[in-house]
């Protein structure tokens, strides 16, 4: 069975495409676990997968622009955000409690950063930060299995907005068709 998201609005209006697809057409059994939607105003979106995989999928074209197939060697996906200061970084976190960090400015292939959380399982987890104001402050919250939430500051590298990210980012996304 193959999974794939539905495209429709809340007045039931037909948009195209009609459904999102992976990269690859051989049949696999996966679900979604997460998803987010690109905050910097551009019609894109990430999708976490059951088997580690994670796809970036533009609103008007059934197929990724982008999909990375093994960067958690398998560990599902339990949830996704993009950094909420900068445009080419998102953060991953996987069944085993680890963190990836992605920075597409360096590494469009594989994540830039690994934080393993050894001590407690981490059921999900949120960004924190201001948008509007570019100094470069943003948190993750981690909520673990024992019902604590955990708090830490990013490093700024992650954090702190680069010049021309955007324009950066499309000709990186513009490069993968």
């Amino acid at each position: 069975m193959q999974i794939l998201f539905c495209h429709s609005t809340r007045h039931n209006l037909k948009v195209l495409p009609k459904l999102f697809r992976p990269q690859e057409s051989r049949v696999r059994s996966i679900s979604i676990n997460a998803i987010d939607f690109f905050p910097f105003g551009k019609p894109l979106f990430l999708v976490g997968c059951s088997d580690g995989s994670i796809r970036l999928h533009q609103m008007t074209s059934e197929y990724p622009l982008m999909q990375w197939n093994d960067s958690t060697n398998g560990q599902p996906i339990i949830a996704l955000q993009w950094a909420l200061t900068r445009p080419a970084v998102f953060f991953v976190l996987d069944a085993s409690s680890s963190i990836y960090i992605w920075d597409l400015l360096e590494n469009d292939l594989l994540p830039v950063a690994k934080e393993a959380i050894p001590s407690e399982n981490i059921v999900t987890m949120a960004l924190l930060g201001e948008p509007e104001k570019t100094n470069g402050l943003l948190g993750i919250a981690l909520a673990k299995e024992s019902g604590q939430i955990d708090v830490q500051c990013v490093k700024k590298k992650w954090a702190l907005p680069q010049p021309e990210e955007s324009e950066k980012l499309q000709l990186i996304l513009l490069q993968s068709f």
